[in-house]
């Protein structure tokens, strides 16, 4: 991430938020010191031990009204005290400093009077990758011609950065901005901020490529001659020094970059150009990589948005604020890297909200293949309901949507233009295998035999439709039909009649990643405000009961779960006010000078950030949001189940393989005969699911910025 110019005072703002960095003091490389007040050295832009691309935004405070005249600041024994410029909103000195080496680097600070020392070792990374991630996925297909980046230079798909310049139009359009330093277009429009400034809608996009991924920022700007070169160029007014950056939704196996359509303009906006963000203000960040369709590895994706912040504070300055925004594979992500990584979003916008992405959608296959198996004079959808919890049609969703991620031949999946790539078992063994576990392999581990990814996926001990035979919906015979012959899948994600066993090692992997998310601390101490419309009436998979599922984590993990907010409708965009809200917690946040904490995010609050719902007519409904009560929002829109719930997981739905316990007949509501006793005992020769005990490998997260 190299710059032209030592004097950055772009960089020179205050930070709001704590930054994650660590301090080495005056006389001692270990931490504290008495000598603490005289000098202090410390990264803003990243963690020290996580720099990448050469340079990073560096802070040296020294005794108060210490001039520059008294102080050095060398990197690896070179004088590099000219990078660094006064920050009066702090009486530090900062500055971008450059040409750092790869691997470990030493930055000295000295002061002459008062005398004192500090010393600091950053580790710096390549800007394409990995810190933490583990080895690259490959085979790997670049796509920065398609993004408007031009040909790739190197098998790490880098391309040069480019600025575009577009402005909105008065027919509420946006369009490229031919001489940014030349006569305005008679059509420009204005749009006044949040801040109260109205300013020129004119948007500078900054394009380039980190840790393999395409990036595009986009920020208000007011270009002159003196700032179209990227060197010499500063944010201007109309930017409130905050971003929000937008998370893909779905969820994918794929071995490319990905395509981010350069930003040409020729209409009301889209991609990066994100009005709603855009004219109030807010800085807007896509990725090509930050697209859970793409690839669902959150420890890529928060990697990556770990680079591209970095990479923002570097040349915008410190932030005050950075929030998620995103639906469904986009809420995933969200919540994923909020506890993989604490301290890259300060708050959440999900919206048709997920808990994680190790989501059991192997139910859903093996009860869709199942049906067509039964005698269709008994199984009615009546009863097929009452076994799947979901709305008629979702369990089909479900496994006509992401069935696939489980077959390694799957060649859509993988996205690949070179086919000979792609996994065959005959004529390619050793291909790229389009599976989610494959997408995984650093975190989840590979089998020794195969090469393959280790599959945490498992259904041993599950009882499909015991809720639905304790209620009289289903009799005892068809409980043990469902159970005797729905199956599982293998390794290439075919259907099979004997169970699926989750590979020990995968599942607690999954746990200590933190892939299947636990909700730490690190999601209690940041507002959340999910918001959906209503589909579960339509079959769709994005369903209710996830957001509740969100809640009874958080509630588990730290007792409370009112750091969240939230909101469904069908009428209104619930999701268009996410952002105004969220400005207005997040700023209440960033002005208390005390810790994070749950305490804190919930007593800055805003009125609007309560549990509501809106009528047909539009009307608002406030009132607490619960999976099963009695309310007018349940009675709008209904709560259902899913699968697993209705085999007796608990709401929180984390088990991901249940420990056994040995049937028992005093257990069940209704009455089992000799003969079903027997059957039961032969489908479960093992035991049923205890969920009363965690599941197996279920622990807490390892820790937070893991290296695999």
């Amino acid at each position: 991430m190299s710059v032209t110019t030592h004097t950055r005072p772009d960089v020179l703002q205050a930070s709001a938020i704590a930054l994650a960095a660590v301090i080495a003091l005056a006389g001692s490389d270990a931490g504290l010191s008495q000598s603490r007040s005289l000098l202090e050295i410390r990264t803003l832009s990243s963690r020290p031990d996580l720099v990448s691309g050469g340079d990073a935004l560096v802070e040296v405070r020294a005794a108060a009204g210490t001039p520059i005249t008294q102080l050095t600041l060398a990197l690896n024994g070179k004088n590099v005290t000219s990078y660094l410029k006064s920050d009066p909103a702090t009486g530090s000195y900062r500055g971008v400093i450059e040409g750092m080496t790869i691997g470990a680097n030493t930055l000295l600070a000295a002061a002459k009077t008062p005398k004192a020392e500090a010393k600091l070792t950053v580790i710096n990374h390549p800007i394409t990758g990995p810190i933490l991630s583990g080895p690259h996925l490959t085979p790997y297909e670049c796509n920065t011609g398609q993004s408007g980046l031009g040909p790739a230079l190197d098998a790490n798909c880098s391309a040069p950065r480019k600025i575009w310049y577009l402005y909105r139009s008065t027919d509420n359009a946006f369009k490229p901005l031919a001489d940014p330093a030349g006569p305005r277009p008679a059509d420009l429009a204005t749009t006044t901020t949040n801040d109260g400034k109205t300013v020129p809608y004119i948007v500078r996009v900054d394009s380039g490529t980190i840790n393999r991924a395409i990036y595009q920022i986009a920020i208000l700007d007011d270009p002159a001659a003196a700032t179209i070169d990227p060197a010499a160029w500063k944010p201007g007014a109309g930017w409130n020094r905050k971003f929000v950056v937008s998370f893909g939704g779905s969820s994918g196996t794929q071995y490319i970059q990905g395509v981010i359509a350069p930003p040409t303009g020729g209409g009301a906006g889209g991609g990066v150009l994100n009005h709603a963000a855009l004219s109030r203000g807010f800085g807007y960040l896509i990725s090509s990589e930050l697209v859970n369709g793409r690839r669902g590895n959150g420890v890529l994706q928060g990697e990556a948005l770990m680079m591209i912040k970095e990479y923002i504070i570097e040349r915008y300055g410190v932030l005050k604020w950075m929030a998620g925004s995103g639906g469904s594979g986009g809420a995933i992500q969200q919540l994923v890297i909020t506890q993989m990584y604490p301290g890259l979003m300060d708050g959440l916008m999900p919206s048709l909200t997920f808990p994680d992405s190790t989501l059991h959608t192997i139910d859903s296959i093996l009860l869709t293949t199942l049906w067509p198996k039964l005698d269709k004079t008994v199984w009615t959808q009546e009863k097929i309901t009452a076994v799947e919890g979901f709305t008629p049609g979702t369990a089909r969703m479900w496994n006509a949507a992401y069935g696939r991620l489980g077959v390694p031949t799957n060649a859509a999946g993988c996205a690949l233009a070179d086919k000979t790539l792609i996994y065959d078992p005959v004529t390619n063994p050793k291909g790229a295998r389009c599976t989610t576990q494959d997408i995984r392999a650093n975190i989840y581990g590979r089998d020794p035999k195969t090469g393959w990814a280790r599959r945490p996926t498992d259904n041993i001990g599950l009882q499909y439709g015991l809720a639905a035979l304790n209620s009289g919906a289903i009799s005892v015979d068809e409980f043990l039909d469902v159970n005797e012959k729905v199956g599982g899948t293998d390794i290439d994600g075919k259907v099979v009649p004997e169970r699926t066993e989750g590979d020990p090692i995968a599942l607690r992997a999954a746990y200590e990643s933190g892939m299947q998310a636990s909700y730490n601390a690190a999601l209690a101490n940041v507002p959340i405000l999910m918001s959906r419309s209503y589909n579960d009436s339509r079959g769709d998979i994005h369903d209710r009961q996830r957001d509740f599922v969100v809640r009874a984590r958080l509630q588990k993990a730290n007792g409370r779960s009112d750091n969240t907010v939230i909101w469904i409708a069908n009428t209104v965009s619930p999701i268009a006010a996410s952002l105004d809200t969220m400005n207005a917690w997040l700023d209440a946040i960033v002005a208390d000078p005390m810790p994070p904490s749950p305490d804190k995010v919930v007593k800055h609050k805003p009125a609007e950030a309560a549990d509501t719902c809106w009528d047909a007519s539009g009307a608002k409904i406030v009132e607490p949001a619960s999976f099963d009560g009695a309310n007018k929002c349940n009675a709008l829109y209904p709560v259902h189940s899913e699968p697993r719930l209705v085999a007796g997981a608990p709401l929180t739905n984390d088990v991901m393989k249940c420990q056994l316990k040995p049937v028992n007949f005093a257990d069940y509501k209704v009455s089992f005969t000799d003969a079903q006793k027997a059957r039961m005992k032969a489908v479960f020769s093992t035991g049923v699911c205890d969920f009363t005990k965690p599941g197996v490998g279920q622990v807490p997260i390892k820790g937070t910025y893991q290296r695999y």
